[in-house]
């Protein structure tokens, strides 16, 4: 990772392990990393919990999508914050860091959130992934950027959807829009922070084709991009000496995983089970 480089951090959401491994020969193509946010990390079976450990074993991040993909600020609001951080964050990180996962991170479900979620989360949570319009509209669409240098100030990150379709619904055509987007983060800096949720040519939920995914590696890797996942993100500042609650501490601490040798990857062998749509 370059200081001056802008950043595309491609994110990953709900429990489509089998495809998301089965598509790392498009990310190893271009020696990307990408963040993969579970839902439901304690009810995953042993070749799900494989498919976790051979994301990190590759350089990936992982990160909690929650227990049970409950809406953060609906919840917080009904149950309060204790009651929410039991059934919803605790399971998640424990069963994530039994898994080697550093669980640093969140992204909220349906990219529900507001100023009383944030501020429960970020008391757990380095940083927090939110929502934001895929729009056509440039100007908009921009501030979907985090300007150069904010990576050290901003824990709550918007991020821009990507999936190509959901069911048999094609999502908008808006390949010229993120095109845009890239060449301002190769020309500006910063970061930008893309997500999706099943890689597959097609599902009963939201997906992304995985041509549409190579074809945006690709175009991010000849303009120079960093592909990172979030883990490799600098630290940020006030994330840096919260004071996590003891009963959500993460084992191991916040201590960020060193990039590993990928040298071995042509011996893995890449598993060819079905994907379930959740």
């Amino acid at each position: 990772m370059t200081d001056h480089a802008g950043r595309l951090l491609l994110t990953f959401d709900d429990r489509h392990v089998d495809g998301w491994v089965d598509a790392l020969p498009l990310l190893d193509a271009v020696d990307a990393r990408a963040t993969f946010f579970v839902v439901e990390a304690d009810l995953l079976d042993a070749t799900e919990q494989a498919g976790i450990e051979r994301l990190l074993a590759d350089g990936h991040t992982v990160g909690s999508h929650g227990a049970r993909h409950r809406n953060a600020d609906d919840a917080i609001s009904e149950l309060g914050a204790d009651r929410y951080l039991d059934l919803e964050i605790r399971p998640s990180i424990e069963a994530l860091a039994a898994l080697g996962a550093s669980a640093r991170h969140f992204a909220c479900p349906n990219s529900r959130r507001d100023a009383t979620s944030d501020g429960v989360l970020l008391e757990v949570f380095d940083r927090v992934r939110g929502g934001g319009p895929r729009t056509a509209d440039a100007a908009l669409a921009r501030t979907a950027i985090i300007a150069p240098g904010d990576d050290t100030r901003r824990r709550v990150h918007p991020g821009r959807g990507c999936d190509t379709g959901r069911g048999a619904v094609p999502h908008p055509d808006d390949h010229s829009v993120l095109s845009a987007l890239l060449r301002d983060l190769a020309d500006q800096g910063g970061s930008l922070t893309l997500y999706a949720h099943e890689i597959a040519e097609a599902g009963a939920g939201n997906h992304l084709h995985p041509d549409r995914l190579a074809q945006i590696l690709h175009e991010a890797a000849g303009l120079g991009l960093d592909l990172i996942g979030w883990d490799e993100l600098p630290v940020a500042r006030d994330a840096a000496t919260i004071g996590h609650p003891p009963a959500l501490r993460r084992p191991g601490g916040a201590d960020r995983p060193g990039r590993p040798d990928r040298s071995d990857r042509a011996n893995r062998t890449t598993r060819t089970t079905t994907s379930t749509n959740r």
